[in-house]
């Protein structure tokens, strides 16, 4: 059972190790979300990339000999309901590094994942439990791919057998003033049996955050962020002069189940102004049998008097290695001044209670 599990967890999580290549890989998924309030209104999305983000790519490494290596990936995302890229200005948005490594080490160069995508997300709710709506509101503190960092430099060490340590630093590159745009992340992982931890901070300078669009919050930090009717809302981009993340998670494979908690703090500054978003979630797993798994998932995010609970429950049903058929049931509730419900990724409601069922199938090639 517990074999099943950790394969289960493995099979969840996007790979980070490189394997000998190249090779070609990719993750389709897609289905159908009934919403109960979405701007008022009960609304059918035909979404992708819930379960797993859909993405194409391509990985892999080359032997040079005396224990050192050469390694890179490509990878792009992109929407399987419409076929349309994730970013149009960005082929490789997901992906596109070189580097050279050897057993201890390795060294990359280009647009990278930073480590609160690379270490802490990997325990989180959305990726365990397998649901895109389970990334908190917003979707401002990096567990997601959105927060890849351009023109990085990153350095990934394995100073012994369970640890993993990285750094990365993407210089804004502004001639005049170093700090401007630039980023960087630290991180830390840890694996004994059945346990698996990770800490990592992310620190951002210069972030537009689309909060208005995503959240249905109308001012943050002096600045208006929804103008105009309700019928036809004016959004403006929150300009925020850093973001900070830091986050620690942990998993553990029991004999019946995986459990799985995180917690993470982004704190938003804007001139003298700051705000901090704070989010916990707890989650477990059920092996049902060998094919079938309910996943049941609780989160809290707070932000500037706004409370966001929610509560996830996905069943999955494996018909294969690779592929799996699932339903999905989300229920979230806000609480405080001017708050609504706002499910990552689906948009935000009229009202404090926004629901979404899903049907769906994911193939992994």
């Amino acid at each position: 059972m517990r074999a099943r599990i950790l394969a289960a967890v493995a099979a969840a999580a996007p790979a980070l190790a490189h394997a000998a290549g190249p090779v070609f890989y990719g993750s389709i998924d897609a289905g159908v979300t009934q919403v109960n309030d979405l701007g008022g209104g009960h609304v059918a999305l035909v979404g992708s990339g819930n379960m797993q983000p859909d993405r194409l790519g391509v990985r892999g490494e080359e032997d040079l000999g005396e224990g050192y290596k050469a390694v890179y990936q490509l990878e792009t995302g992109f929407f399987t309901d419409t076929g349309a890229q994730l970013n149009p200005n960005k082929l490789f948005n997901r992906a596109a590094y070189v580097g050279l490594g050897n057993r201890y080490a390795t060294l990359t160069f280009g647009r990278q994942n930073n480590f609160m995508f690379d270490m802490v997300a990997r325990n989180s709710n959305a990726v365990v439990a397998g649901t895109f709506y389970a990334f908190h509101p917003g979707n401002i503190d990096d567990l997601t791919n959105a927060g890849a960092y351009d023109n990085a430099v990153k350095l990934v060490a394995t100073p012994m057998a369970r640890a993993t340590l990285g750094a990365m630093l993407a210089p804004g590159e502004q001639a005049g003033d170093s700090a401007r745009n630039r980023a960087f992340s630290l991180g830390a992982n840890y694996v004994e049996g059945p346990l698996r931890a990770a800490v990592a901070l992310s620190d951002v300078r210069n972030r537009a955050l689309t909060l208005g669009q995503t959240t249905g919050i109308r001012s943050l930090l002096g600045r208006t962020l929804i103008s105009g009717p309700a019928a036809a809302p004016l959004y403006s981009a929150l300009a925020a002069d850093r973001v900070r993340s830091i986050g620690a998670s942990a998993s553990y494979v029991a004999e019946w189940a995986v459990l799985h908690a995180l917690h993470v703090q982004t704190r938003i500054t804007a001139g003298a102004a700051e705000a901090t978003m704070k989010s916990s979630e707890l989650g477990v797993n059920f092996p049902v049998w060998q094919r079938f798994s309910v996943n049941v998932a609780l989160s809290r995010s707070t932000l500037a008097g706004i409370r966001w609970d929610q509560f996830t429950l996905n069943n999955v049903y494996s018909l294969s290695k690779r592929t799996s058929v699932y339903a999905q049931a989300v229920l979230q509730r806000a609480s405080g001044a001017g708050a609504v419900a706002a499910i990552n990724s689906i948009g935000y409601a009229s009202g404090r209670t926004q629901t979404a069922l899903r049907l769906g199938v994911h193939q992994l090639f």
